[in-house]
């Protein structure tokens, strides 16, 4: 009976989550929608797309055939509900279903993890709504697709590692987070070494043969994912490690800045809108509103505090904040911090292991303390999504 329930507690979170995020915003404006041209194309036996609306950008042209430059995960994803609805498919529909869908693997990861019921609850309300969650699924555009799907696979990572632990499971999850958000490769060590520091069940640490065969199998697991995108760059630009970024680089006039697409140069820009950037002040009800560049993780998500106050001593602890600083490796040299986005989209690469860390902390915090900063930061992401409805964000 106990593992029914916790199994109707998981799909009621999933369908709860993903209605309120449907009643937030029932219009589904369902604009740029890449990744369905992407599934379409690959179910007609193309690689290249067509028929998609003239407005659409970031696609690269490759003997006057038009490419995308994204990575395949979302299409993978859209690709059964593509084949029913083709291209009417509403992409902005499918995007709720994803972040509901994380919502309850939150649930689940912090299940598996030990936290208790009240900082297990509060954490899973914080991650669906009090973080850019929530805008990011309002919008549902290619862009914050690929980070919602980035978020499923590492949470899926994150329950095998904090379940059974199996490398292969474990490897294939982080390959396909890979293949939804590509600059997430440098998270792989810290993913791995999360799966080894996990100990049996009699909370024996495992012998050396044990740790070789997890890190072989994890390693078997992770090329499944690798070698469809190897094999999809192979076929359209005739080398497997052509994403196609190279060349839609020479698209992002940004890069002028320093000719690059990561440089030092780009690391403050980041930092200032994740922490610094706040609210513009305008005469009209709510009074605040958010600039298009970005907003403050301080400001979006104050309860993200909370994550400095996870046991250090835990190796586990120290391994998920490694995890944070090997994701935040690729994004901060970045030549793009987002545009047209409410708060910092590039933290929802690095938020299925911040909301473990922010979990653990919430269990040493006062009741009171915890429920007013998930208030605050749930309040500050329902403005979000009020003025990305009323500004066509």
């Amino acid at each position: 009976m106990t593992a029914t329930r916790h199994r109707l507690g998981a799909a009621a979170i999933f369908l709860g989550v993903s209605l309120l995020y449907y009643t937030a915003n029932p219009r589904l404006p369902d604009n740029y929608k890449h990744h369905v041209y992407v599934a379409d194309a690959w179910l007609h036996g193309r690689l290249y797309v067509e028929g998609y609306p003239p407005h659409y950008h970031d696609w690269i042209t490759v003997d006057g055939k038009q490419y995308s430059p994204f990575a395949p995960t979302p299409a993978i994803l859209l690709l059964p509900f593509v084949w029913v609805w083709g291209t009417n498919v509403n992409m902005n529909a499918f995007s709720m279903g994803v972040a509901g869908l994380n919502a309850m693997l939150c649930w689940l990861v912090l299940g598996r993890v030990g936290v208790g019921m009240r900082s297990r609850a509060l954490a899973t309300l914080f991650f669906a709504f009090g973080t850019v969650n929530w805008y990011s699924a309002e919008i549902g555009t290619s862009w914050f697709l690929a980070h919602l799907g980035c978020e499923l696979f590492y949470l899926l990572a994150l329950f095998e590692i904090f379940g059974r632990c199996r490398g292969l499971l474990i490897g294939a999850a982080a390959g396909f987070a890979v293949l939804s958000r590509a600059n997430t490769i440098t998270a792989l060590p810290a993913v791995l070494l999360l799966a080894l520091a996990r100990t049996g069940p009699d909370e024996r640490r495992p012998g050396w043969r044990a740790l070789f065969a997890r890190t072989v199998a994890f390693g078997i697991g992770l090329a499944l994912p690798l070698a469809i995108e190897l094999g999809i760059n192979y076929a359209r630009f005739g080398s497997p490690l052509e994403t196609g970024y190279s060349k839609a680089s020479e698209l992002y006039t940004n890069m002028k800045t320093s000719g690059s697409m990561y440089h030092w140069r780009y690391i403050p820009k980041h930092l200032y809108i994740a922490l610094f950037r706040g609210w513009e002040f305008v005469d009209e009800v709510p009074f605040l509103k958010p600039s298009p560049e970005g907003l403050s993780l301080i400001f979006t998500s104050p309860a993200l505090f909370y994550a400095l106050g996870a046991p250090w001593r835990e190796r586990v602890v120290r391994r998920l904040w490694l995890a944070v600083a090997m994701t935040a490796v690729a994004i901060l040299p970045y030549f793009a911090q987002g545009w047209v986005q409410f708060g910092y989209r590039h933290v929802l690469d690095a938020l299925p292991y911040l909301v473990i860390l922010t979990a653990l902390g919430l269990e040493r915090a006062p009741t009171w303390h915890g429920v007013l900063l998930v208030e605050l930061s749930a309040l500050s992401n329902a403005l979000g999504v009020y003025w990305g409805e009323k500004l066509g964000w």
